[in-house]
């Protein structure tokens, strides 16, 4: 059945029933439903479904539902970024394309819910003006969930490659000064998202003395749960 939350998150039947059951299973361990909706219901309770990344919220009890209505999940709930539209398919790039790669070592992430990591890196010299195609984030495997967004920004090019020793934790009082250069944002990336291909006629600048050559990595790592030893 089709419910929805109102503003004091109290759960109610939506007279507009949008939603259509196609499929159920369950046994010993799973419960699966299938099921759709139109992507655009004109239904005030309904957000439309669009190519963007949407937050599913999910719950459930043990028991089913029954006359007194819904069962208090509990501790039984989560919740999930998700592009539920299929991306348009990209282009596949040569694997002969040369790259770098940007990538945080050993990061402590402590036992609270949201820390911002900062670390800065320097664009490998080129000898003359090449362009970036494509960016693709590298997250470790098992860490997916971890890591909430990815900021990168162009600092000032007067740095030097002191400021590559190591990473701070962002928005700190001690962070180091060279962290405030940093300003314009050339990638951005969030939880649910892909890598980025740039069109056909279009690239990031690098090689020259106008482009990045010294870039800070924003990192957001979310741990709800505070779990320790990350």
């Amino acid at each position: 059945q089709d419910y929805f939350t109102d503003e004091n998150r109290v759960l109610k039947k939506d007279p507009q029933q949008d939603y259509h059951l196609e499929y159920a299973m369950e046994n010993s361990t799973h419960t699966i439903l299938a099921f759709s909706r139109e992507l655009h219901t004109c239904d005030t309770n309904d957000k439309s479904i669009t190519e963007s990344t949407v937050r599913v919220i999910w719950a459930y009890h043990h028991k089913d539902m029954g006359e007194a209505g819904q069962n208090y999940h509990g501790s039984n709930r989560g919740t999930k970024s998700l592009r539920l539209l299929n991306p348009e398919r990209e282009e596949v790039l040569s694997a002969s394309l040369p790259y770098f790669d940007l990538t945080n070592k050993d990061v402590p992430v402590p036992d609270k819910d949201t820390t911002y990591w900062c670390q800065m890196f320097k664009i490998p010299i080129q000898h003359e003006k090449h362009h970036v195609t494509k960016v693709v984030p590298l997250i470790q495997k098992g860490h997916e969930n971890l890591v909430h967004h990815i900021l990168l920004y162009q600092c000032s090019s007067n740095l030097n490659d002191s400021v590559l020793d190591y990473g701070h934790e962002c928005y700190h009082p001690n962070m180091p000064d060279s962290f405030l250069t940093c300003e314009t944002v050339i990638f951005a990336w969030a939880i649910g998202g892909e890598g980025f291909t740039y069109p056909p006629h279009v690239g990031l600048s690098i090689g020259t003395a106008a482009d990045p050559l010294f870039v800070l990595m924003e990192v957001h790592y979310d741990n709800p749960s505070y779990t320790e030893g990350l």
